[in-house]
Order: C-alpha cells, then structure tokens, then sequence
C-alpha cells in the first residue's frame, strides 16, 4: 500500500464516524421524541443543531486552531467529537442533549477542512480526485451500513446506545491518527479571509446554491421515519429502505462525479437540480400510488440527491481559482459550512411543515429548495462561469 494510502483511508474511517453521528438522527427520530418527550419536529432540532455547528466548525474554529499542526488538529477533532457523543449516550436531558449534538457538528466541520487539505497535501497531483472521493467515502458508507447499524444498535442494546459506538470508534481513529499522522505543518488562517469571499457576488451566490442544494433533499431525509411510519411501513421494511437509500447515495455520488468531468460542474448541476425537483416534490404524492412507488421514489432522492455533491465541490473550487487564489482554502471552508447553513435549514422547514401542515408536504418544499439553487446558479452565477 502506498504511504499516502493509509493516511486517506483512516480519513476515510473518520469520515464514517462523521456520517454516522450526522445521519442517525433520521434513522431514530421518533423514538428520541419519545425518550426525551418532545414532538417530532422538537426532535428534529438534534439534526438542525448538528448543522449549525458545522457551518461555525468549518470555517471559524479551524481558524482559530490554525497554528497547530493538522495531526494535532485531527487528533483534537476526533478526540472532542467522542466526547461529546459520550454525553449524548449518557443523557436524558434534551437540552444537554442539543448542546452536544452542536459540539459533535463543530468538530464535524472542522474535520472536513483538515481531511480535505491533508488529502491533497498527502496524495499525488494525479491521483488528488481519488483521494478526496475516497476520503468522502466514509459518508456514503455510513449511509449504507452505518444507518441501519445504528438502528439495530438502537433497537437490540438501547436507544442511545448508537452514540456509545460513535465515541468509541472515534477516540480509536484519534488514538491510531496520533500515531500514523504525519507532522504536517498548517497555514495560519485569519478571519479576514473568511470575508474576502463576501467581496465577489459569484462567491456568495455559490454558497447559497449549496445550501439550497445540499438541503433540498434533508427537507425530506430528517423526517423520512417518520414519513414512512406515517404510511404504515413496518420496521424491518423501513430497515431495508434506509440500507437501500444508502447504496443509491453511493451510485449517485459516483454517476455525480462522472457526470461533472463529463459536462462540466455548471452543466451537470443545472441538470441534476431539475430532476430534484421532479423526484422530490414527487414525494409529496406517490403514496397515494401504494408502497413500491415511495421506494422507488425515495431510491431516486437519494441518487439525485447525492449526484450534487461533486459538481457543487468542483463549481466552488473553480469560483475560489478565479476570485480568491490566494485565499482557496478559506474559500472552501466557507463552502463546506454552506452545506451544512442548508441542512440546518432543510431540518428546521421541515419539522415546521410536519408539524403545521403534514408530513406530506415535505416533499413540495424539498422541491422549492431545488428551484431556488437553479434560479440562482443559471440567472446569477452562468456569467461569472463562463466569463461572459
């Protein structure tokens, strides 16, 4: 195995630790408003405040800890991230509970700055594009074996047990990352550079495309238990759907990246955001069409769903070349918290339109999501794209 190898796949691992602890809330959602006796949508404030603390983790805290060397820094990360799902396993309060889900997302977002800059630091120039998907693999696993692991987890130990696992094969990661990491040296960030971005619209309107991107489909995916205990799935069905809906985010996440090499990441996202909108305000009426319909629907959310990651990554990167060369680290950053501004969001609309109008309606706001990252994305960012 090539040195730089080993280095990716325990950021691989780190990032399946990452992916569980973001993604389990779905998986759980209606037994945690049980346990902690809230309704579903107060619920749902575990995954929004996980999202929050990303979109302050990524960009501000791994500027605030620049100085260190970045096995320091993974090792903190990882370190802080078990902790607090340590607490989450051991509480029964709700608010301490929201506490912790933040610290986990900030320590969520800083790891993703410092794995995708050790990534391209450690990997070859020609083999950079495979490390990093490699490296983001972790998230789309967690999403096939992770999720229904936490599930089973939750189900045969004890509801909060999930998070017992997540603490301790991340502490373990940090232990092997002290040791296998090497010494690589980190830039000193400034918050100054994090408003250098701001200075350029095409800047700006690409983290609100991901945002909006990124969150269209966890208008749905938060609430996606319970939208299927809603129409009467049993519990092992739902099992299958969520191990399903991972192996389609994978294919999805794959076809996105060929797609983007293919077409180019302004052409791809522009299609792609069209058949958002078709599959998930779909959502909002194939259960009237029986049970087979809704898989095939949801394996279709999560394909297109995921299929933007890569051309959101590589329109960011492109708009970071062109406006802030010196700064493409912070740029990115930023990038990386907009994702998580739009699952913040998705999770917040989504338990506000489950709990005022129903659950059915998820998938039309879904869908205006999507709308609104293609009005932005084709009448805003296309001229700054192709230089017009």
């Amino acid at each position: 195995m090539h040195g730089y190898m080993k280095i990716i796949i325990l950021l691989a691992f780190s990032s399946f630790c990452m992916g569980v602890a973001e993604f389990i809330i779905s998986g759980i959602l209606t037994n945690l408003s049980r346990h902690f006796n809230v309704l579903i949508g107060e619920a749902g404030n575990l995954a929004t405040m996980y999202a929050l603390g990303v979109v302050i983790g990524a960009p501000i805290v791994s500027v605030l800890i620049s100085s260190w060397n970045y096995r320091i820094q993974l090792v903190f990360a990882l370190f802080i991230f078990s902790c607090a799902n340590t607490i989450i396993f051991f509480s029964d309060n709700f608010l301490l509970t929201l506490v912790a889900r933040f610290v986990c997302g900030l320590m969520h977002g800083l790891f993703f700055v410092i794995a995708t800059i050790v990534a391209i630091n450690v990997a070859p120039t020609q083999k950079t594009s495979s490390a990093l998907s490699l490296m983001v693999s972790g998230l789309t696993i967690a999403l096939v074996t992770g999720i229904p692991l936490g599930i089973f987890l939750s189900e045969n130990c004890s509801l909060l047990f999930p998070f017992a696992f997540i603490a301790i094969l991340s502490f373990c990661v940090a232990l092997m990352a002290f040791f296998v990491m090497p010494n690589l040296q980190s830039k000193q960030g400034s918050l100054k550079n994090l408003i250098i971005a701001f200075r350029y619209a095409p800047l700006y309107q690409g983290f609100v495309v991901t945002a909006f991107t990124c969150g269209s489909q966890f208008v749905l995916y938060v609430y996606l238990r319970a939208f299927l205990e809603t129409h009467d799935f049993s519990t092992n069905a739902i099992k299958q759907i969520f191990l399903l809906y991972g192996v389609a985010a994978i294919f999805g996440n794959l076809f996105g990246g060929k797609f983007a090499d293919l077409k180019g990441s302004f052409v791809s996202l522009c299609i792609i955001l069209v058949l958002q909108v078709l599959f998930f305000s779909l959502m909002s009426v194939t259960h009237f069409m029986g049970h087979y319909f809704v898989i095939i629907n949801i394996l279709c959310m999560a394909f297109f769903g995921f299929a933007s990651i890569a051309p959101l990554k590589m329109l960011s990167s492109h708009l970071a070349r062109i406006y802030t060369p010196k700064t493409q680290n912070d740029t990115i950053a930023l990038n990386e918290g907009a994702f998580n501004v739009g699952i913040a969001l998705a999770s917040l609309i989504g338990g506000v339109v489950e709990y005022t109008i129903g659950i059915n309606f998820n998938g039309i706001f879904s869908a205006l999501f999507s709308v609104v990252a293609w009005f932005i994305l084709f009448f805003c960012i296309r001229t700054a794209y192709y230089h017009i």
